[in-house]
């Protein structure tokens, strides 16, 4: 039971997204009932020294990679034949897109560029801290079951808090994916 809620909590914060504009910190988050939990500032450093992955040789320049994929939503077999067919065959949105971005920008603030400057869809509710995202490129939570719906991990690493609240670095590699399974099918073992 406590890795269920756990789970379906880390699935809260990681969800992120953007319509045409970053949204304000004014405006409030309607995914879950009002939900605008942030970490404070020891828990947030906390979180990031249990997973953070140091690169080697990272680049001199604020650049990082952003890529998207919904595999597993492919490979389900839950989607429509309408679904299966707007989406790439391979499952991959957006393969590796280098990004320079500003000192101090977080992975909701790249994943955000990224779409835009891509012109991919997406559909989001929330805060800029803590960001839901709802669909991207037409796929949507729960499109592949109640489980489902779109996840971050950088460097590998799936983070337990809100895409908005992760400062990224300098070569950092963000993947923005799609689970059917809170996770575990992605190789999120968050709980275990």
């Amino acid at each position: 039971m406590k890795r269920i809620f756990v789970l379906i909590t880390a699935f809260v914060f990681v969800f992120a997204g953007c319509q045409n504009d970053l949204p304000s910190s004014g405006d409030s988050f309607s995914g879950f009932e009002g939900y605008t939990q942030e970490l404070t500032e020891q828990e947030l450093e906390n979180a990031m020294k249990s997973g953070k992955v140091e690169l080697e040789n990272r680049p001199d320049e604020n650049i990082c990679y952003v890529s998207i994929t919904c595999k597993t939503a492919i490979e389900s077999g839950e989607l429509s034949e309408a679904m299966v067919k707007i989406l790439p065959e391979d499952g991959v949105v957006l393969e590796s897109f280098e990004l320079e971005y500003e000192e101090g920008a977080t992975v909701y603030d790249v994943f955000a560029e990224t779409v835009r400057e891509n012109k991919i869809h997406m559909e989001y509710t929330g805060t800029k801290t803590v960001p839901y995202i709802e669909g991207v490129a037409n796929l949507y939570e729960f499109d592949c079951g109640p489980l489902s719906g779109w996840m971050y991990q950088v460097n590998g690493w799936f983070p337990s808090f809100s895409m908005g609240q992760y400062e990224i670095e300098r070569g950092d590699h963000i993947e923005i994916i799609y689970t059917c399974d809170l996770g575990e099918d992605v190789g999120d073992n968050y709980g275990d």
